[in-house]
This record gives structure tokens, C-alpha cells and sequence, in this order.
């Protein structure tokens, strides 16, 4: 776990699934899905936001997370998260890393996974992930499916889901707040 002070970006709670790499002005309220100084909108995240996506086994995401923890400081990287251990639910077999950025800045951040070993080319947009997350849409079956919920579960695993990735699709305007959503 980072503590204040620390040089290091990366925030390991070992209650979390997931291991985060981000710069502290994030708990100062600061937004990780910014452009060239300025947040971006619901509207511009779904246009231009995204990430890389790395697979492989903890170890060795985590030596690529203290690799990249440079970069996050200096904030080239705006935010990485990657699993603690492949999201079985998911149907994955491996862990998985994904380093955000703005697509308009995508092939800077290519070139830095490139020079550190990372091999595949994999890029997603936020907008492609949403959908997935959307009723129908395969991660979140998927995830259902894992959780054996009820019917009446999955239904309102379903319907919370559109209502929370519909917000960001129905007000392309406002200023994207993922914690918020």
C-alpha cells in the first residue's frame, strides 16, 4: 500500500481486486480523463478515452506497474489498473493490465509498453467497454452468468447497469465522473 510520502503511484489494498497506479491528486478530486490540462466530457471519453490491454500473470504485471510507475508520476500515463489474479468470472485465464489514456495519445503510450517488453497491440475504447458492460452485452452476461444470480437478480444487475453507463451516454456534456457512476 502507498502511503503519503511515497514516491511510488501504485495503490496495492489487498481487499481490492484490482492493484491501481495513479497519481495523488486523484484523492485531491483530480481527474484521471484529462486532455491537454482540461477534463473531458461524458461525450469525449466515449470519442477518445481507452486503454491498453495487457495480459499475463501477476508477477510479471507487477514488475511492468513498477516499470511504469515513472511514468504515471510524471503524468504521461494518466491511470493504470490491472487484476490481482484473472477474473475467473470474466472467463479469463489470465490477469489483465489496463493502461488509460486518450487515443489522441495512444501511440505515445504504444510506444512506451513497446520499449518495456509489452508485445501485443490491443487497444479499447471506453465507449467499447461500456457496451460490453451494457444488458446483452458479453462481459456482463458473462459476469451473470459466473454469479449464478436469480433471475430477478440478473434483472436488476441488468437494469442498474443501463442506467449507470446510460447516464454517460445520455449526457455527452458533463464532465465524466467515473467514481460517480
Amino acid at each position: 500500500m502507498r502511503r503519503a510520502g511515497d514516491k511510488k503511484m501504485i495503490v496495492d489494498e489487498p481487499d481490492s481486486h484490482f492493484i491501481f497506479v495513479f497519481h495523488p491528486k486523484i484523492y485531491e478530486g483530480k481527474k484521471y480523463t484529462v486532455y491537454e490540462g482540461r477534463d473531458l466530457t461524458n461525450g469525449e471519453v466515449l470519442q477518445y478515452w481507452g486503454k491498453w490491454i495487457v495480459l499475463g500473470d501477476k508477477a510479471h504485471l507487477d514488475e511492468l506497474a513498477r516499470k511504469l510507475d515513472s511514468y504515471v508520476e510524471e503524468e504521461v500515463i494518466p491511470c493504470i489498473k490491472y487484476d490481482r489474479k484473472p477474473p475467473a468470472n470474466l472467463g479469463l485465464k489470465e490477469a489483465v493490465m489496463m493502461v488509460y489514456c486518450d487515443k489522441r495519445k495512444s501511440e505515445e503510450i504504444w510506444q512506451i509498453l513497446k520499449q518495456h517488453g509489452v508485445k501485443i497491440k490491443a487497444w479499447v475504447s471506453e465507449r467499447e467497454t461500456m457496451e460490453m458492460w451494457l444488458p446483452g452485452g458479453a462481459l456482463l452476461e458473462q459476469w451473470i452468468a459466473s454469479m449464478n444470480l436469480s433471475e430477478e437478480e440478473a434483472r436488476f444487475n441488468r437494469e442498474d447497469a443501463a442506467a449507470r453507463m446510460g447516464y454517460i451516454f445520455d449526457h455527452p456534456d458533463e464532465i465524466f465522473d467515473a467514481w460517480s457512476q
